[in-house]
């Protein structure tokens, strides 16, 4: 018989053991009463005969212990009386199981919700055929990632060996439906081959193909699966069916499974990308629009494809003017290839190892209080443990009593923690919503559910041998005659609490110190002033048809608008714009400064564009500082008017009036003649449209928008806002503002709707999400380290109860008492301080790329939470000071 099939047998014997165990008690009889028989025959006596059967035959119970034994039962029932009596000893415990319990829960279950986070984004596979092979081309200018769009996916696709297939993907806001029935949703575009990248299959039609790349033949669509179920009940028979996408008909060609919300969970429909041949330009190679991925072959690297890809860049680069390598040289411009799922969260890598790590200390700071708990209890039985050694338990037999203890207290407290980890997941997705709402809702799954298993186990593990080590390594059996409350066998148990107070202490303030840090880092993020009134202001996104590129229809229906809005009671201010202040939704370009030659090494001047409707700066209350606002008139078809804020002058045109000054964002092919050169026309305050991040904060350049360029913007700025201020409620504006819109062209839908203060407390989310976070786990390892310098004090003021009452008895004062007894908590507090800074300024590099408006040695920080630390320390140390303080010394050494 196989080693599996024994331990199966003997495994499955154990669930029959009442059977087995009457079977064996069977034949033992029937052994005896053979043996007895022939006893009789030989001419005893039936009582002698069963008496010498018996002697014979040997003990039973020995023979049953030897039997279960070769059954392989006795581990587990070992386990099983030990798990029982377990159990019974901690229940008798209440509040001592309950306290540790509700730790280790805190502590598992914040670890838990933060880990399914960490498993989602950085461990576990994107859910495509061989997903390691799927990698994103990316270009670098000025050290920030950019994308790729159509020019390089044609060269890339003719000149590169290194992939099996190679696509374009990009995502788009789409009206779906017709008038009185319409849907703003999320649409990728992509090339047919996207879906080889991907390798997906469909699960129901198929996919478009190339021809659908053609001008006049994208008129196809492919749903995805929760849009299918959602809006179709998953009807089989939706292919070739029509769906109006922004006023064109578009023909249903198949299902796309639910797998694609990985790669982005917005995305509702895919429409194929269409360009005709001319529209190939080599001047628009940087003009990144879209993303491109690849598959790589089988036995290509992500090196091998970054240097192909290099190479490919190399020769173009090779062809272009001198001006133009210049160009390229001052942006640091470099190709990037890397893994799709590693590129896709790069920018939150750090965020989610800074929660990690946090949790983590947590985790340590709650395993040391339980620990200590564990050794102070294992320390008061050290007379009963004496007591079973001496009547012949083995030390493994006490060894495995005392962890399976710790054991049942962490997996009550793991089951109690992956309720409250059920909770956190729940708010960690309504946050994750808005903050990443690329990313798919968050979930314990298998592998989250596994690791709360293992960690459980580990921690169970962990604080269950320190007091086994420490209760088995000293010589118990002298310890019989003395009692739990004698000061002369707890030195050691006293320095390993003092150690267990130091780390949390340590522990404790490298939390405070990050949480203090991004503390100060939002509160100096929320004082930036925006630069304009918010109060009462609305804004709303519109998005245009196309055919509104055509004749003078995007000219009408800007005045029509802006007249119709106007009319609405209570409304003082209207306007449009391309981008809405702190929606990080305004693009970035370089620029060129007329007679202004750039050093070679210099950077390229560079400024965010927002297109404006005049009046814009009026109604939003925006100061002019120089110069004049937009006019009618700069609204042409060939207006080159430009305003631009107060930091682009300051910095492009230092010491003098930016007024009259001449830049233009075309950077190739500059224009021959001065009048040419679009103009500054005026200088008004910064408005932070790219948010208030130190990092993202550029100039910011405003054009006068023209009508005809509307659909444009409705479409690749992700609609046209429009801002309207109004004291009435938000509601009953949004229905005036629905109904004139209606009147004016029912085809128009109006979407993403609210308060401009909202937008503007929106973009914080992320910041604010980071910072509560870490603030509340610093407060509950605050919470615990308290718990813990309080404890150890207790505990061993308990201890000292017989020292005290002598030291009383002989003349020491109360004060004295309180001050003997706070010196050795703060002490120790002393201590883990400064382990704690030292750690606190490893920590604080980490996080220097998350800090706003200071730096990562901010004295405000270590100052503050040091003070706070040593505040709470020293009432947890005063609290048990104060009761030895008030110790009776009759009634101590009575006890003693």
């Amino acid at each position: 018989m196989s080693g599996l099939q024994q331990f199966l047998s003997r495994s499955l014997g154990f669930f029959r053991k009442g059977r087995l165990e009457a079977e064996m008690e069977e034949e033992m009889r029937l052994h005896v009463e053979h043996l007895t028989s022939k006893h009789v025959a030989e001419g005893l006596s039936p009582e002698e005969a069963r008496y010498a059967a018996q002697r014979r035959f040997g003990g039973v119970d020995q023979i049953k212990e030897q039997c279960r034994d070769g059954m392989g039962w006795r581990l587990i029932e070992d386990l099983t009386r030990d798990f029982r009596f377990g159990a019974r000893s901690l229940r008798k415990k209440i509040g001592f199981t309950a306290v540790a319990a509700l730790t280790l829960a805190l502590c598992i279950g914040a670890n838990t919700a933060i880990f399914s986070v960490v498993s989602a984004l950085l461990l576990k596979p994107l859910p495509f055929r061989e997903s390691d092979r799927i990698v994103e081309i990316f270009n670098f200018f000025n050290s920030k990632k950019g994308q790729s769009n159509l020019v390089q996916y044609v060269d890339y696709k003719a000149n590169t060996t290194s992939y099996e297939s190679i696509g374009l993907w990009g995502l788009t806001d789409v009206t779906v439906g017709s008038a009185g029935s319409m849907e703003r949703v999320t649409a990728a575009q992509c090339t047919a081959e996207m879906f080889d990248v991907l390798g997906v299959k469909p699960v129901l039609g198929q996919f478009f193909t190339l021809k659908s790349s053609r001008w006049g033949e994208d008129k196809v669509v492919v749903l995805t699966e929760p849009f299918w179920e959602a809006h179709f009940n998953g009807d089989p028979g939706v292919l070739d069916k029509k769906l109006i996408i922004d006023g064109e008909a578009c023909r249903i060609v198949g299902v796309m499974p639910r797998a694609i919300q990985a790669l982005d969970a917005r995305v509702r429909l895919i429409k194929p990308i269409a360009w005709k041949p001319e529209w190939i330009s080599p001047n628009d190679r940087y003009y990144l629009t879209t993303s491109l991925y690849g598959r790589l072959k089988q036995g290509v690297s992500v090196s091998e494809a970054l240097a192909e890809a290099t190479a490919v860049e190399r020769r173009y680069y090779e062809t272009m003017s001198p001006s133009f390598k210049q160009l390229l040289d001052r942006a640091s411009y470099r190709i990037g290839v890397g893994l799709m799922r590693e590129e896709r969260v790069q920018a939150t890598r750090s965020i989610l190892y800074l929660l990690q790590g946090a949790v983590v200390l947590v985790l340590v700071i709650g395993c040391i209080n339980i620990a200590h708990l564990l050794l102070s209890r294992a320390n008061g039985r050290q007379g009963e443990l004496a007591i079973r050694l001496a009547l012949g338990a083995g030390r493994g037999a006490i060894a495995r009593q005392l962890v399976v203890e710790s054991l049942i207290l962490t997996l009550t407290g793991a089951a109690l923690g992956m309720g409250l980890a059920w909770g956190a997941i729940g708010v960690i997705n309504r946050f994750s919503a808005r903050m990443l709402p690329e990313m798919q809702p968050f979930a314990a799954d298998g592998a989250v559910l596994t690791f709360a298993l293992l960690l459980s186990v580990m921690v169970g593990l962990l604080i269950g041998l320190l007091p086994v080590a420490h209760i088995l390594g000293a010589d118990l059996t002298t310890l019989i005659h003395r009692t739990s409350r004698s000061a002369s066998g707890s030195r050691s148990v006293r320095g390993l609490s003092s150690i267990l107070v130091t780390s949390q202490v340590a522990s404790a303030l490298i939390l405070l110190t990050g949480a203090g840090l991004l503390i100060h880092s939002f509160a100096n993020a929320i004082a930036v002033k925006p630069g304009f009134d918010p109060q009462n202001m609305v804004v709303g996104r519109i998005a245009l048809p196309g055919s509104y590129e055509n004749g003078n229809q995007g000219a009408v229906f800007q005045k029509r608008l802006m007249e119709a809005l106007k009319e609405i009671p209570g409304v003082s201010d209207v306007a449009l714009a391309s981008s809405v202040p702190f929606e990080g939704h305004a693009d970035g370009r370089g620029l060129t400064l007329k007679d202004r030659p750039i050093p070679h090494d210099s950077a390229q001047p560079h400024a965010t564009e927002v297109g404006v409707s005049v009046g814009y700066f009026q109604a939003l209350h925006i100061q002019l500082l120089e110069g004049r606002f937009f006019e009618e008139r700069d609204a042409g078809q060939e207006g080159r008017e430009y305003i631009v804020d107060e930091r682009f002058a300051q910095r492009y045109f230092p010491g003098r009036s930016a007024v009259g000054e001449h830049f233009t964002f075309q950077n190739r092919h500059l224009p021959a003649k001065t009048a040419d050169w679009p103009v500054i026309i005026g200088v008004v305050r910064n408005v932070p449209h790219n948010g208030v991040e130190e990092k993202r904060t550029e100039p910011v350049s405003y054009w006068p928008l023209r009508s005809t360029w509307l659909p444009w913007v409705s479409t690749e700025a992700g609609g046209l806002n429009i801002f309207v201020r109004s004291p009435r409620p938000l509601s009953d504006l949004i229905s005036s503002v629905r109904e004139k819109l209606h009147g004016i062209d029912p085809s128009v839908p109006l979407f993403h709707t609210e308060r401009l203060q909202s937008a503007i407390d929106e973009s914080f989310d992320g910041r604010r999400t980071v910072m509560l976070l870490l603030v509340g786990f610093a407060l509950l390892a605050l919470l615990l380290s308290s718990i813990g310098i309080y404890g150890v004090l207790a505990y061993d003021v308990s201890l000292r109860t017989r020292e005290i009452g002598i030291r009383s008895a002989i003349g020491a004062s109360r004060t004295q008492i309180i001050g003997m007894v706070m010196r050795q908590g703060l002490w120790r507090t002393a201590v883990g301080l400064g382990l704690g800074l030292a750690g606190a300024v490893l920590l604080s590099r980490f996080m220097a790329s998350m800090l706003f408006g200071l730096t990562a040695t901010d004295p405000w920080a270590y100052v503050s939470v040091s003070l706070l630390l040593a505040a709470v320390a020293s009432l947890a140390s005063y609290l048990p000071a104060r009761r030895a303080a008030m110790i009776d010394p009759i009634q101590a050494l009575r006890i003693a």
